[in-house]
């Protein structure tokens, strides 16, 4: 590795950089607002079921205390949208009733939730706070289908090659085709599951709404997000958006962390080693196996809420022995030109009428049975 250093100064080739750079950002604010920012909307009512117009509703995230506001129109409704990731309070005020707030409302990506409030007849200073079930379990807004895996989610389950792309085979009508998990941790692939019947490689990726496929090879990625960086990960199966139609699969959508006003920090490893495994059953001995992913992160305000950050590596260190294979190898018999045994029939015997034939592929109209030194003729 060959490093440089430079000691002028190029005022203008900075400000060129910089403006690019604030392109970039401007650029990934605007196309990922359709993919990683949810909804909350909803109908306010009294007690009566009669619809409230002109309330007053305020959303705050409780992370950042990110404030949106919305009122209600003729009919109650509301609706506040590009909402990030998070959880919400829900604050609804209108004179001559009390307050309602709801805590503890989860967004999730590219989520369109609906959150009904009910106001009850009171003074504007008292505060109803409401602690039933948040949110709805059935999305009645659009059509598709699709499962979110939260942070917790992530973060617990037990993933062997530490690779989000095993979060995959928790979707119904996932079928895994690689079972080597360290193989497609290391080769960045995402042939590993096909998902309702599609080929492996017709599945979208995406991080924090970009695009995250080789377009050369269409089958590998360009990040291995790790683990403890993710928020959530989001798979849609079917029936999504026309925005997500580049492929034919699901839609694979990963949303990163981000800080908060509270200063947060981690330290990581993860160990796997052959002492603490078993031998496999097809492999003659133990295979050597030593793999390391270890790491920090560390988030929180720049400026309180403002600004935030999330800052954190991650390091994979793999050592390991080819994964054993089965292989068939040709017996004494049929190196001497005898496949008999192999061209037996249903009946298992060798030499009766259902026995298969051999036929060489350059004379379709040469056909011999198998038997002792058998020889093809062209």
């Amino acid at each position: 590795m060959r490093s440089t250093k430079n000691t002028g100064r190029h005022p203008f080739s900075i400000s060129i950089v910089g403006a690019i750079l604030l392109m970039v950002v401007c650029a990934a604010i605007s196309s990922s607002g359709q993919t990683i920012f949810g909804r909350i909307s909803g109908t306010v009512k009294d007690t009566n079921g009669s619809a409230i117009p002109d309330a007053n509703v305020t959303i705050t995230n409780a992370a950042t205390n990110l404030v949106r506001t919305a009122t209600t129109d003729e009919d109650g409704f509301y609706t506040v949208t590009n909402l990030p990731v998070g959880t919400y309070t829900i604050l609804v005020a209108r004179d001559g009733f009390k307050k309602a707030q709801q805590a503890g409302v989860v967004l999730a990506a590219d989520a369109r939730l609906t959150q009904d409030m009910t106001l009850e007849v009171g003074q504007l200073t008292e505060t109803v706070q409401i602690t039933s079930g948040v949110g709805e379990t059935v999305n009645t807004t659009s059509g598709e289908v699709a499962r979110v895996v939260d942070q917790r989610q992530v973060q617990n389950l037990a993933l062997n090659g530490r690779n989000y792309m095993q979060l995959v085979t928790l979707v119904p009508g996932a079928v895994i085709l690689d079972e080597d998990q360290l193989a497609l941790t290391t080769s960045l692939s995402i042939s590993q599951a096909a998902i309702n019947g599609n080929r492996p490689n017709y599945n979208s990726l995406s991080v924090d709404g970009g695009f995250n496929m080789d377009s050369g090879s269409n089958n590998s990625q360009i990040n291995n997000v790790g683990i403890d960086f993710i928020q959530e990960v989001k798979i849609q199966t079917s029936n999504f958006s026309a925005e997500y139609g580049r492929n034919a699969g699901a839609s694979v959508n990963i949303v990163t962390r981000g800080g908060g006003n509270g200063y947060h920090g981690s330290v990581f490893e993860f160990l796997r080693n052959d002492k603490l495994d078993a031998r496999s059953f097809f492999s003659p001995v133990k295979g050597k196996l030593r793999f390391n992913n270890f790491g920090w992160n560390f988030n929180g305000p720049v400026k309180k809420d403002k600004l935030f950050f999330f800052v954190g590596q991650e390091y994979k260190y793999i050592r390991l022995d080819s994964a054993p294979v089965r292989r068939t190898m040709p017996t004494r018999a049929e190196r001497g030109g005898d496949f008999s045994l192999r061209l037996r029939g249903p009946d298992g015997v060798v030499g009766t009428a259902d026995d298969g034939v051999l036929r060489n592929p350059a004379n379709a109209a040469s056909t011999c049975v198998a038997g002792p030194a058998v020889s093809l003729e062209t």
